[in-house]
Order: structure tokens, then C-alpha cells, then sequence
């Protein structure tokens, strides 16, 4: 049977992870004292070039000589239990062709590990042994993790679905700076190939991630492996595409190229929402998979479990598993080398059904939008970002409302452009909008943002409606919580829970408005009596300098923009107005006959121009006749009362 390339590919990207997984055993046995590094000069072309060459230590070799007792203290000594090789999967066994003689070696006894017959000098016989050792060595290799082997296989799907083939594939990827677009629509896809990049499991070369966009990269891995020479890439995750305009999206792109030295470009998104058109033409390649099925588990069963495919594959159409809203960290979690098949597919089955259920009742209204998603694809909403319409979301203990903003190009979306009666805010907001797009270039510092604002008006005059609002215009998240939502705990730590869950999801989602209303039920350290809560300010300075702690905390934090409103301004605590806090203070009146006019207008939308139409008609010259009456009358009656009285009655006449 004809090899295919996605066959070549996976076989490729499992090779990689082996040999990761074979580094990663070397350094550990080297701490344990049981292998030595040695550098040595390769004597390349190009230069002196240093590579490393692992040697058995003495102790290793007294420990092989032990035979089954030396295996078993050798396994206690790198902490790992018996692998029991023999239950590898045969693609992952299929990856060590090139160790065929370490196969017949393992079969052989120990001693004839140590000393070989078949070598001709004693330099040859030591060579012999210390590749046996290792060989030895390696069988203690654990078993690979899920989640690398997900994005091996999904990523082979890709590739191996391409219509171009191996050699358009090719020629691409020689390029020094391509621009390629990774589509997998599973959740938690971007995070984990980022993860693969960073330790070389997909191309050979450690890869150094940088934001093309701020924020919207597509891992927070950071150095894990220090010392290794990395190469660039930048990297945009496609669920927050959405967040930055084209404008900004197509200048960063453009930076990008047309620098210095080029770096590759790579877009990794896990959605099933449409990208912007600027990248689907500027992408040298794009490369999509379908996401999780029958047949993807089943090989990632038998990579990572050992699991017979035909076992699992029976099973899984017995239980009908579906892999909606299933994340990779979901395989992370419950894809473990020890489970049985009905084990792993039952919890899957499980935590699936619960993710639909939580889903469901979180926003029933959202959930019928996406039903005509594939099902074998549908992205979380809280993960991804996939749905762009409004989206409330629970978030556990913490006392908050996730809402996204609506599309920018929805016909009808709340914006503070299209409100009234906003005066000075609507001009932060619009400043904001400008500053926010310049930050996420890399053009300016977060710290010269002004996004601090306190909301103060009487009820009813929209600071709510201005949050959400500004929320759509600047394309961010809104993250809502109130004062009183923090104080239904009582109990003060945990209040101060609630409080700090709050921040903690603001700097989660950032860049995200974090919204606090009714932040004056705070009240002010100074004011303790008029609260009437004497004999319990130790209580309330607490919350007011942890609050006080946590906006200084979010001021430094890029990406965070706090909004908070109030009715009672004048029963804030002063500190929370200084420098640095919520500073920039906005009062919003009652709105006047134009701001008025403004609100009907915008709530009438595209009826207004029929109630214009149906509004009654004002019937002028009979109300000119009327006038003349009057004036005739009052003329009649002035001629009949004394100076004094007609003064009088035209006073009244004209009053009236």
C-alpha cells in the first residue's frame, strides 16, 4: 500500500517527539549521576561546531551487570515505573527502525551487554557496550503525552490534505519568511502548537514565539529550556484576530515583511469564524484540518495507551461519542498511559455532556446560534472566542459576566458612536479607541493610555449602556461585576475572594474592560459612622485597600481598562480618584432635548423615518384664523372698559 503524506508526516512530527522525549531522558539520567556529556568538535565546514556525545557512567555499567535487579533500581533512580515497552503502539515503535540491533540487544543477557565477542579491539568492544547501555537506557523512555501527539496528528491532516501536494508544499517552505495559515478548529489547539514549536516537535529548530500583535500570540510557554539557540517566528492566534482592526493588523503585517530580516509568519487559529480578508490573501500557504474523530483517537489510543484501534473504534461507535466542546486539554487530562479503553472513552463521553449542559444553561439562545457548527469542531466560546455576539458566561466563583463585543461590521451594534447625550466620554472613549490600536503596534506605552474612568450621573442615564458600548467600539471584552455581587459572600476573606477572582479574570481575558458598578457601596475610610456600620471599620478599610491594591496592580498590567459608575460620587473614598487610579471622573446629566432626540433616533433604528411619516399633521391657517378671533374679541372688549381694565385685559390677553 502507497505511503500518503499525511502517513509521512506524522511519521516525521512522532520522530521529532521521540527524540525530545530520548533528550529529555539523557539529561535526567546525567543529573542521576548515571550518564556523562561529553562535547566534542564536529569539524564542520562552516566552523568549529559542538555537539554532544552522552557516555555510561561506571555506575551505569555496574548496574546493567546486575541484570533484572540493576533494571528495577535503574528505574526507581530516573522515577519511572516499568514502561512495559512491548504495549507501545506500533506507528511509535515504527519511528525506531534505525534501532533495530537495540531491539536484538535487549533480548540478549546483560552480561553479553558488557562484553561483545564480535568486536576486533578492546576501543571497539568499549563503543559496543556504551551503545548497548544506552540502548538499555532507553528503555526507559515513558510513554508520549497526549497533547503533543494531538498536534502531531492534527497537523499532519493538514498538511496531508493540501491539494497542492508534497513538492508546492515544498517550495513554500524553503522560503526564508513564508506566511502560513494553520487551521484546526479543536479548542486548545493554538496554546499547544505553540507548545511544539517551542520545543522543536514540529520543524527542526527550537523556535523563539514572538507577538506580531500585542497579546493575540498563541502561547504564554516562556523558556522552559533555557540555553538553546532559538529562531523567530511571528505568531498570531486566530481567535483574537478579531480584536485588532485591519488597519493595525495589516501595518503589523507589514512591519513584519518588510523588515531586516524577515521572520516567518504563522497564524494559528482553533475557530470556525471567517478571517479577515488582508490575511487570507497575504498567506503564502493555508493549510486546514476537520478536528477530532473516530479515527484520530484511535491512533492517539494506540500511540499513547498501547490501545489495539479496532478496541477503541468498536467501542467509541457503541457509546456514539461525539468531541463537542472537548478541549486538548481534555486529552491531556484523561489520555494517560495505565487507563483501560472504556476508562478514557467514558470520561470523555462524560466531560463532554457537561460542557454541553454548562453551555446550555449559561445562554440557551447562544447555543441554538451555533448549532449549525460541525459538530466534530465546535469551538467553547469562553476558549476561543468563536462567537462574537453578545455571550454571558459564569465564571466560577468569580462574581463576573463575560460579555464579547458584537461583530464591528453588524448592522445594528451598540457604540458609543452611535449614542447621545455622552459628551466628554464619548471623547475618552474615541481617544481610547485610537491609543488601543497604537499600543497594540507597539507604538506606544501602555502607561500613556488613559484607561481610568469613573462614571458618575443619576439613575437611569445609561453608564451601564455606555460600558457595553464601549465594549463593541474597542473590540474588547467586557468583564461586568458590581460592589454588591462582591459583598454576598459577608464573610470578609470571602469578600476579598470575590474581589480578587474579579481582577484575576480582567487579566485573564486582557485586553478586557473590567466594568465595577455601584462601586460607592465601598464607601470611604473617612466616613465609617455614616454608614451606620460603627464599631466595624477595621471590615470596610479593608475591602477599600484591597480594591485600592488591586486597581494600583491593574494600572500595571497591560491590557487591563477600568470602568467603574456611580450615583453617589461624593461618598467615594478619596484615594480611589488620585493619580494612577480613576482618575479621569465623567458626569453624564440627565440627557437635554437633543441628546433626547439622539436616544429616540437611535432606538427607532429604521422605523423612525414611518413615525415621522404617522405623526399627526399641524393645521396652520386654522390656527392663524383662531389668532385673528382672539385679537378681534380682545380689540371689541377694550373699547368698553375704562383705560385701567383694558391695560389689565391686555396684559392677561398677552399672558395668556
Amino acid at each position: 500500500m502507497m505511503e500518503t503524506l499525511t502517513d509521512r508526516v506524522t511519521r516525521y512530527l512522532l520522530r521529532r517527539i521521540r527524540r525530545l522525549a530520548v533528550l529529555d531522558l539523557y539529561q535526567h539520567a546525567a543529573v542521576a549521576g548515571l550518564l556523562d556529556e561529553l562535547a566534542y568538535d564536529a569539524g564542520g565546514s562552516a566552523g568549529p561546531s559542538l555537539i554532544s556525545r552522552w557516555a555510561p557512567t561506571v555506575e551505569l555499567m555496574h548496574l546493567l551487570s546486575l541484570g533484572n535487579q540493576g533494571k528495577q533500581i535503574l528505574s526507581r533512580r530516573l522515577g519511572h515505573a516499568d514502561r512495559h515497552r512491548d504495549s507501545l503502539a506500533e506507528a511509535w515503535q515504527s519511528q525506531q527502525a534505525s534501532t533495530a540491533p537495540v531491539r536484538e540487544a535487549r533480548m540478549s543477557s546483560t552480561s553479553s551487554l558488557v562484553s561483545s565477542s564480535a568486536s576486533d579491539t578492546e576501543l571497539e568492544r568499549q563503543a559496543a557496550s556504551e551503545r548497548e547501555a544506552l540502548a538499555v537506557l532507553r528503555e526507559q523512555l515513558p510513554l508520549p503525552k497526549a497533547a503533543p501527539v494531538a498536534v502531531a496528528l492534527l497537523i499532519a491532516r493538514a498538511v496531508g490534505s493540501h491539494p497542492g501536494g508534497w513538492e508546492a508544499l515544498r517550495s513554500i517552505l524553503r522560503c526564508p519568511d513564508p506566511f502560513i495559515v494553520l487551521r484546526v478548529p479543536v479548542p486548545g489547539f493554538q496554546r499547544h502548537c505553540g507548545r511544539s514549536l517551542e520545543d522543536g516537535l514540529i520543524i527542526p529548530s527550537w523556535m523563539k514565539l514572538e507577538e506580531l500583535v500585542r497579546l493575540a500570540g498563541i502561547c504564554d510557554y516562556g523558556d522552559r529550556r533555557p540555553g538553546k539557540l532559538r529562531k523567530r517566528i511571528k505568531t498570531i492566534a486566530g481567535s483574537e484576530v478579531h480584536k485588532v482592526s485591519d488597519r493595525a493588523l495589516g501595518r503589523a503585517l507589514s512591519d513584519a515583511v518588510n523588515s531586516e530580516a524577515p521572520p516567518p509568519i504563522l497564524l494559528v487559529d482553533q475557530t470556525n469564524q471567517e478571517l479577515p480578508d488582508i490575511i487570507m490573501h497575504a498567506a503564502d500557504l493555508v493549510l486546514e484540518a476537520d478536528g477530532l474523530d473516530y479515527t484520530l483517537l484511535a491512533e492517539l489510543l494506540q500511540i499513547c495507551c498501547g490501545i489495539a484501534p479496532k478496541q477503541s473504534l468498536e467501542l467509541m461507535r457503541q457509546k456514539g461519542l461525539t468531541f463537542d466542546h472537548l478541549h486538548l486539554d481534555d486529552l491531556a487530562l484523561i489520555v494517560r498511559p495505565g487507563r483501560t479503553n472504556a476508562e478514557i472513552i467514558s470520561a470523555l463521553e462524560a466531560l463532554r455532556e457537561d460542557r454541553a449542559s454548562d453551555l446550555e444553561s449559561s445562554d440557551a439562545e447562544g447555543s441554538d446560534a451555533s448549532a449549525g457548527r460541525r459538530k466534530s469542531s465546535s469551538v467553547p466560546e469562553w476558549r476561543s472566542g468563536a462567537k462574537l455576539e453578545e455571550k454571558r458566561k459564569g465564571t466560577g466563583s468569580a462574581p463576573v459576566d463575560v460579555i464579547h463585543p458584537q461583530p464591528a461590521d453588524a448592522e445594528t451594534v451598540l457604540r458609543v458612536e452611535t449614542l447621545s447625550g455622552y459628551g466628554e466620554a464619548a471623547d475618552w472613549a474615541a481617544s481610547l479607541k485610537l491609543d488601543l490600536d497604537l499600543w497594540r503596534q507597539g507604538l506606544l506605552d501602555w502607561s500613556e493610555l488613559s484607561s481610568r474612568l469613573l462614571l458618575s450621573g443619576p439613575p437611569g442615564t445609561g453608564k451601564t449602556t455606555f460600558a457595553k458600548a464601549l465594549c463593541n467600539t474597542l473590540q474588547v471584552p467586557l468583564l461586568a461585576t458590581s460592589v454588591a455581587r462582591w459583598l454576598e459572600a459577608s464573610y470578609l476573606g470571602d469578600v476579598l475572594k470575590s474581589i480578587n477572582a474579579a481582577f484575576a479574570v480582567a487579566s485573564e481575558h486582557r485586553p478586557a474592560i473590567l466594568f465595577i458598578d455601584e462601586i460607592d457601596n465601598l464607601g470611604s475610610r473617612a466616613s465609617g459612622d455614616s454608614r451606620g456600620h460603627k464599631g466595624h471599620d477595621d471590615y470596610w478599610s479593608s475591602l477599600i485597600n484591597r480594591v485600592l491594591e488591586l486597581i494600583d496592580g491593574a494600572a500595571k498590567a497591560e491590557g487591563v481598562i477600568i470602568v467603574a459608575a456611580t450615583n453617589l460620587p461624593d461618598k467615594l473614598d478619596p484615594a480611589l480618584l488620585r493619580s494612577g487610579r480613576l482618575e479621569r471622573h465623567v458626569q453624564i446629566p440627565r440627557p437635554d432635548i437633543e441628546a433626547l432626540t439622539g436616544i429616540l433616533a437611535h432606538h427607532l433604528g429604521a422605523d423612525l423615518p414611518k413615525v415621522i411619516e404617522t405623526a399627526p399633521k399641524s393645521d396652520k391657517p386654522n390656527i392663524m384664523r383662531a389668532d385673528d378671533r382672539l385679537d378681534e374679541e380682545a380689540t371689541k372688549s377694550s373699547t368698553e372698559q375704562s383705560p385701567v381694565d383694558a391695560k389689565a385685559s391686555g396684559s392677561r390677553r398677552i399672558t395668556a
